[in-house]
């Protein structure tokens, strides 16, 4: 449960620190560059064994699905920030939450993981929360959808990044997950660089800090969520994760803030808490 907690904490963390990217940055192609040259470094110097490379089946295992996780992180992060612009931030962040419907239906299905009834009840609130907290009168006035295919794309592509870490736990070796979350940053250094060097190769030093910022609780997002799907189910880790930073977002937001929160938000937001307490039961 501990990490279940310290991944709602940076993933809040990362959403706050994101909202700098519009305010302060200037090419947000070189400020992923820097949340991923952060995020690696952190990842080695995290590393109890700072050998880089196992040449054995666990080792060559580990790096084939950073191969696959690092490209596709590198993905969503362009793709969130590029739909957030183009269809408004309530809809993207709503498809991009809802990707969880993948690792938690794959577990179900496939990993034959077994909800209890209540847990079930639990998780199709939690879903319901996150449309319904970004489906009002007003937010649908002023984020009119522009482009359908590009929210498929986050919602997939959201879903196969948390997958990945289902993934990992069944056929990766768990002496193994520091070196896969070292080898997935250095991937997307690689990913978003190539991105930044066709796109705009300009580097500010908003942007470097930006980075900085947004890699650092970054960094732990990824080995914190293997370490919770080792410990948990994905069908509690994925949909609590969700929630939880939507919860933790809106209590901030309404008492450190004082930023008001409409009827729909306080609903959504009471729904959610009902919904960790039942997954987690």
């Amino acid at each position: 449960m501990i990490f279940l907690l310290g991944l709602i904490t940076t993933q809040t963390g990362v959403m706050y620190a994101m909202r700098l990217t519009d305010i302060y940055g200037k090419n947000r192609y070189a400020i992923m560059v820097f949340i991923y040259v952060t995020c690696t470094i952190l990842s080695f110097f995290l590393l109890s064994d700072k050998t880089l490379f196992y040449n054995t089946h666990a080792g060559r295992t580990a790096f084939c699905l950073a191969l696959y996780n690092g490209p596709l992180m590198a993905a969503g992060l362009y793709y969130i920030t590029y739909s957030i612009r183009t269809n408004g931030t309530p809809i993207s962040t709503t498809f991009n939450r809802l990707g969880i419907l993948i690792p938690t239906g794959v577990s179900i299905l496939i990993f034959r993981e077994s909800p209890e009834s209540i847990q079930l009840v639990g998780i199709l609130i939690a879903v319901f929360s996150i449309i319904y907290i970004n489906s009002g009168k007003e937010k649908r006035e002023h984020n009119h959808v522009k482009s359908m295919p590009l929210l498929f794309g986050i919602f997939f592509i959201g879903g196969l990044i948390d997958l990945n870490s289902k993934l990992y736990d069944v056929y990766g070796d768990n002496t193994l997950k520091d070196h896969y979350t070292f080898y997935t940053f250095a991937i997307c250094i690689v990913a978003s660089l190539l991105l930044a060097l066709a796109k705009d190769r300009s580097v500010h030093w908003n942007d470097i800090w930006i980075g900085i910022l947004i890699g650092i609780p970054n960094a732990f997002t990824l080995s914190l969520t293997l370490k919770a799907v080792e410990l948990l189910p994905a069908y509690i880790v994925f949909p609590a994760a969700s929630a939880g930073v939507i919860l933790i977002v809106n209590l901030i937001n309404y008492f450190i803030l004082h930023e008001d929160l409409s009827r729909q938000e306080k609903i959504a937001t009471g729904l959610i808490a009902i919904a960790l307490v039942m997954i987690n039961l």
